[in-house]
C-alpha cells in the first residue's frame, strides 16, 4: 500500500519552520500540564487528596493517581491516532491541546478531601484521566507532522523538535512551582498555593489554539488510506511496534525516576525543602533544552539510533553512582542527582522521535509511533510507584532502585541497536520528503 502522505517534493523551509514552531510549543504546553501533576502529586496530593497517618501509604495512593493518567495515554493514542491518519494531523492537535488545557485548568479548582472527601480523589483521576487522552494524542501528532515536513537531510533535528516540548515543558512547571513555593509559605503553599500552576495552562492554552490555526497538513489521498489504522498495525506491523517501545521507555519513563521519584523521596523520606529541589529541576531543564539542540544536529549526521544507543549506555553505566549521591541524604546530592539523572535521560530521549518515525509507513504513523510510545508510557506512570515501592521494601537499597533505571536503559540500548537495521531497510518507504 502506498503511503497517503505526499512523499515527492520537500516541503519548503519556511512552512517547515511554521509547523514545527506551531506544533512544538503546543507540545510543550501538553507537557507543562502534564507534568505539574506529576510534580504536585510529589509535593501535596498525598496531603490534600490522600490524609494518611503513614506518608509513605499517602505516597503511594498519590502516585497511583498520577499512573491512570499514563494508562489512559494508549486510549488516546488510538483515537487520535486514527483521527490524524485518515483526517490529518492538524485536526487531531487541535482537539487534544483544548482537551488537556481544559482539564488541566478544572485540576486546580477541585476540593480537597476535607471538603467533599473521596469524591475529590475520584474528580481528581477523572481529569487525570482526561489528561492522559489528549496526552496520548498530542505527541505522535506533532511528531508525525514535524518530520513530515522536515527539511532534507534535517529529519534528525526537526524529529528531536517535540521530544524539546518535553524538557522545556518541565521548565516551565518546574518554574511556576518554585516560584509559588517561594512566594508562599508552606502552609499556603499546600493549601492552596499549588492550585495557581494549573490555572495557568487556561491562558497557554488560547495562545496555542491561535498559533495552530496555521498548521497545514500535507495533502492526502483518500483511496490510499487504510480504513482502521490500528488494525493495520497489528496486523503487519507487530515486530516494529514491539521494538517501538523498547526504543521510547527510557526516555519516556526515565524522567519521571530521576525527577518525580527521586523529589517525592527526597522531601518524604530525607526531609529536604523542595524549593532547592524544584531549582535543581529547574536548572536540569535548562541544560536539557540546551543539550537537545545538539543531540539532535549530531542526529543529522550519524543518525538518531547512533545517539540513542550513547545515551542509553551511558545510563547503564553512571545510573548507580548518580542514585548514589540521593542515598547519601544531602541536599546538594541529591540536587546534583536530578540534574545529572535527567541529562542522561536526555540523550535517548532527543533522537527517539527520528527513529520512531522511520520505523513505520505513513498511512499508519501517528497510531503507531502514539500507541509504542503511550505504551512506554504505562511504564514511566507506574515507574515512581514502584520505585517507591522498591526502596521501602529493600530498606534503602541504591542498588535494587537504580537497578530500575538500568533495565530500562538496557532494553532501549538493545531496541535501538535492532531498529538500525528496520530503518535502513525500509529507508525508501520512510522517506517522506
Amino acid at each position: 500500500m502506498e503511503v497517503p502522505q505526499a512523499v515527492s517534493t520537500s516541503a519548503p523551509k519556511s512552512r517547515s519552520r511554521r509547523t514545527a514552531f506551531a506544533a512544538f510549543t503546543g507540545t510543550a504546553m501538553e507537557w507543562y500540564d502534564f507534568y505539574l501533576f506529576g510534580t504536585a502529586a510529589a509535593l501535596t496530593f498525598g496531603t490534600v487528596y490522600f490524609p494518611s497517618e503513614d506518608p509513605t501509604a499517602g505516597a503511594l495512593s498519590s502516585f497511583a493517581t498520577f499512573a491512570v493518567g499514563f494508562i489512559a495515554r494508549p486510549l488516546g493514542a488510538v483515537i487520535f491516532g486514527h483521527i490524524g491518519d485518515r483526517v490529518g494531523r492538524k485536526r487531531s492537535l487541535m482537539i487534544t491541546i483544548w482537551l488537556m488545557g481544559i482539564a488541566t485548568t478544572l485540576v486546580g479548582f477541585v476540593p480537597g478531601y476535607d471538603t467533599l472527601g473521596t469524591s475529590a480523589a475520584v474528580i481528581l483521576v477523572t481529569l487525570r484521566v482526561i489528561q492522559g487522552i489528549a496526552m496520548g494524542g498530542e505527541w505522535s501528532g506533532a511528531s508525525a507532522l514535524i518530520t513530515e515536513q522536515a527539511p532534507h537531510g534535517q529529519r534528525g533535528f526537526y524529529a528531536m523538535l517535540p521530544q524539546l516540548g518535553n524538557p522545556l515543558g518541565i521548565l516551565l512547571g518546574t518554574l511556576a512551582f518554585s516560584i509559588t513555593s517561594w512566594l508562599l509559605n508552606s502552609d499556603d503553599f499546600v493549601t492552596w498555593g499549588w492550585r495557581i500552576p494549573f490555572l495557568l495552562a487556561l491562558p497557554f492554552m488560547l495562545v496555542i489554539v491561535w498559533l495552530r490555526r496555521a498548521l497545514n497538513d500535507l495533502p492526502i489521498t483518500r483511496e490510499q488510506i487504510t480504513s482502521v489504522p490500528l488494525v493495520d498495525l497489528l496486523r503487519a506491523h507487530k515486530m516494529p511496534l514491539f521494538i517501538a517501545v523498547g526504543v521510547a521507555v527510557l526516555g519516556v519513563a526515565g524522567y519521571y525516576f530521576t525527577d518525580t521519584f527521586v523529589l517525592g523521596y527526597a522531601t518524604r523520606e530525607l526531609n529536604i525543602s523542595p524549593t532547592p529541589l524544584l531549582n535543581a529541576g529547574l536548572i536540569g531543564s535548562v541544560l536539557d533544552t540546551a543539550l537537545f539542540f545538539g543531540w539532535g544536529l549530531l542526529a543529522n549526521r550519524i543518525g538518531g539510533a547512533r545517539v540513542g544507543m550513547i545515551g542509553a549506555g551511558a545510563t547503564i553505566i553512571l545510573a548507580l553512582p548518580v542514585f548514589g549521591f540521593v542515598i547519601g541524604g544531602t541536599t546538594f546530592g541529591v540536587a546534583f542527582a536530578i540534574i545529572a539523572g535527567s541529562a542522561l535521560v536526555s540523550i535517548s530521549y532527543a533522537a527517539s522521535g527520528e527513529v520512531l518515525n522511520g520505523l513505520f509507513p505513513a498511512h499508519i504513523r501517528q497510531t503507531a509511533i502514539g500507541v509504542a510510545y503511550n505504551l512506554a508510557g504505562v511504564v514511566a506512570g507506574v515507574t515512581p510507584f514502584l520505585a517507591t515501592f522498591v526502596m521501602n521494601i529493600s530498606h534503602g537499597s541504591a542498588w535494587w532502585t537504580a537497578s530500575l533505571l538500568i533495565g530500562m536503559a538496557s532494553i532501549t540500548f538493545v531496541s535501538l541497536a535492532w531498529s538500525r537495521r528496520r530503518i535502513d531497510h525500509s529507508a525508501a518507504e520512510r522517506q517522506i520528503n
